[in-house]
């Protein structure tokens, strides 16, 4: 074929041979995708946990992810982008059977970045306790809305009476709760001065302490060890020993729809983050009209002094 091109073209002389392309024909891509939204709300009643809902929705494919937005800073406009996943304007709703407590939006809280772009209820009159039932209600401007349901679970309890006056760092140690025959309970050591940064590299203070244990229903102790770490810089060492610090011992009741979520499925990402960009098929845990999850969770705490 190209052999005959060649001598077409010499036969006509003069370079007057063109090849020419065909014609291209576009094709007009159309998504029908509609919007969603993407829900996670979390109860409970612990004074450190503030009960929260975060409100975002999928975009189309013709949608930009930021949006240009303007706010007023010591008199002056000041123009930001801000992302269109999160929905800034819904109506977010929680019922207990007997009340409905209505949530505001919170652009930002320097406390506690969870609650950053999320509703709360700026009341005092919200209690949440265990074995009660709530439902959650969500609308949005643009028409779409998603509803909820959670059950509280009953509170996580460790029996203080089988621990240790302190944890000597070089022994191990039985952590024993109740049982809770229907729930998942999850355990999280750790030592307080970590969560102070007041320790530096190589950070081998921290080191070992922080463990995680999830109990399935019906399980009710685990040992706890802190974990080998590297050998230690003499005049760190040193230093710890005079250095006050306590063990934290905090044990977490769930519901199965924080647990399917958080747990079960936390390392899926196409849904375990709330931008899922557009079309994800997600997983709903608790949420109808909508993807992500409502759940409930509970708290019981204990510390110890460390021995070095």
């Amino acid at each position: 074929m190209i052999q005959k091109l060649i001598t077409a073209c010499l036969v006509l002389l003069a370079g007057s041979c063109q090849i020419l392309p065909p014609e291209v024909e576009w094709e007009d891509v159309r998504a029908d995708y509609e919007p969603r939204l993407n829900i996670l709300g979390v109860l409970s009643s612990d004074s450190l946990v503030t009960s929260f809902v975060r409100v975002h929705r999928t975009l189309r494919v013709d949608e930009a992810a930021d949006t240009l937005m303007r706010d007023t800073v010591f008199g002056g406009i000041v123009p930001y982008y801000a992302s269109r996943f999160v929905v800034r304007d819904a109506k977010v709703t929680l019922n207990n059977g007997t009340k409905d407590y209505d949530l505001q939006f919170k652009k930002f809280d320097e406390k506690n970045e969870r609650l950053q772009e999320a509703y709360v209820y700026s009341g005092d009159d919200l209690i949440i306790q265990p074995g009660t039932k709530w439902t959650l209600s969500i609308t949005e401007p643009g028409g779409l809305s998603a509803s909820g349901a959670t059950t509280v679970p009953p509170l996580p309890e460790i029996d203080e009476t089988q621990l240790p006056d302190s944890f000597n760092i070089n022994q191990t140690m039985d952590i024993i709760w109740t049982a809770q025959p229907e729930h998942y309970q999850l355990v999280n050591v750790s030592n307080l001065l970590s969560h102070y940064y007041i320790y530096q590299e190589p950070d081998y203070d921290n080191c070992g302490f922080w463990q995680k244990f999830i109990a399935t229903p019906g399980e009710t102790a685990w040992n706890y060890r802190r974990e080998p770490c590297d050998e230690q810089r003499p005049d760190k060492k040193e230093e710890e020993e005079n250095v006050e610090d306590f063990l934290l011992i905090n044990i977490m009741s769930m519901d199965t729809n924080y647990y399917n979520y958080i747990l079960k499925h936390g390392g899926d990402q196409e849904f375990a983050s709330l931008f899922l960009g557009q079309g994800g098929s997600g997983q709903s845990f608790g949420i109808v009209g909508g993807m992500g999850f409502f759940g409930a969770i509970e708290f019981d705490r204990h510390y110890l002094p460390i021995v070095r």
